[in-house]
């Protein structure tokens, strides 16, 4: 059957019904997602938190409509506006009116605070460009989701100023022959200076913690970190292969808000959405989505296993050699990875931009 018989379904079900693919974990973890986000606004709407300058965002997997059992909450007040004294009191509001119902974020990372606009959209690059910043940045455009839905101005203008400020450093969005769209290279060197900084940083938070989380971190930059470089790269590669943004290539709209439009259409998907929707195009035969979507659902089961979670958050890395579950783990996450490598090297479409683009 033809993709485009499918475009009506959420990309995740379309490529279900596909290739009669069983996502149960998936679709599990989607449902605790969307509950979870409705118990984070219920509270909001409660302690009236919500403003025309701010914003309640959600990261990570209540964001990426991925919650497993002991999944964090992790959420930022972002604020487009004025800043003043009761920014902080809302924060502790929030921090405690939530206290009881979610797990709270990790105290060293960068969420459970206030976020400002202006250094995610100005500050890119450069000294002041923190790996904090860096992260919230890149993880508001290919992860985040505000708890007031679609309709959020504030979230809404931020996500555009930061795509805007991007876009508007290219000298040109068209290819040399101008027969098409490029892929925005400011863009996609943020995302691979993003992955890069978080396999780096997984040595270096280890190393302050003791060794401890070591299995559940590494599990995740196999299969949930990784997935999110691989929506941004796919998002930026869509630039020069969206039919409907090429067909347009030679109207008189503006070039730059053009590729902004697609692009902030793009990024309201999920990680795991972006990429359905990729497979769903180019993947022809099947094998890359059943090795990639087999493997995240059952990355996704264990998760949502309370024991064998506890069990990967004491594992240390001097013991993963001979433990059945991390061998497990790398069973998945290779199968995850066999896929991908022939997607992004194999692939027709994909393969010549994955050499332009991913590599130099």
């Amino acid at each position: 059957m033809e993709p485009s018989l499918f475009k009506d379904l959420d990309p995740i079900d379309a490529l279900a019904t596909r290739w009669s693919l069983k996502l149960d974990e998936i679709w599990k973890a989607r449902e605790q997602a969307r509950s979870q986000r409705q118990a984070f606004k219920d509270v909001c709407e409660k302690g009236k938190f919500l403003t025309q300058d701010t914003s309640v965002v959600v990261f990570g997997s209540m964001a990426r409509d991925e919650c497993t059992s002991g999944s964090d909450a992790d959420w930022t007040l972002l604020i487009d506006g004025e800043a003043n004294s009761d920014h902080l009191r809302v924060t502790q509001k929030i921090t405690s009116s939530i206290s009881q119902i979610f797990n709270a974020p990790n105290p060293t990372g960068s969420f459970g605070g206030m976020t400002f606009s202006h250094q995610l959209i100005h500050n890119i690059g450069g000294a002041e460009d923190t790996n904090a910043n860096t992260t919230q940045r890149i993880l508001m455009l290919l992860e985040s989701r505000s708890i007031h839905g679609v309709g959020d101005a504030a979230y809404g203008r931020v996500v555009r100023g930061i795509l805007n400020r991007y876009i508007e450093q290219e000298v040109s969005n068209l290819n040399r022959e101008k027969t098409g769209y490029k892929v925005p290279r400011f863009l996609l060197n943020d995302v691979v200076r993003f992955w890069r900084t978080m396999a780096v940083d997984f040595a270096s938070k280890q190393s302050a913690r003791g060794g401890l989380g070591w299995g559940i971190r590494n599990a995740k930059l196999r299969l949930s970190r990784k997935l999110i470089y691989i929506s941004g790269l796919l998002t930026c590669f869509s630039c020069a292969l969206d039919v409907d943004l090429n067909s347009q290539i030679n109207s008189e709209r503006d070039k730059s808000l053009q590729v902004v439009n697609h692009l902030r259409k793009a990024v309201k998907n999920t990680p795991l959405a972006v990429l359905a929707s990729s497979l769903l195009l180019y993947d022809k035969d099947g094998e890359v989505t059943r090795n990639v979507f087999n493997a995240y659902n059952e990355f996704l089961g264990i998760l949502n296993d309370s024991e064998k979670r506890k069990h990967l958050q004491n594992l240390r890395a001097e013991d993963s050699e001979r433990d059945a579950m991390f061998i497990e783990i790398r069973r998945i996450s290779d199968a995850f990875q066999n896929g991908l490598d022939k997607f992004f090297f194999e692939n027709q479409n994909i393969k010549s931009l994955t050499r332009k683009y991913g590599v130099f």
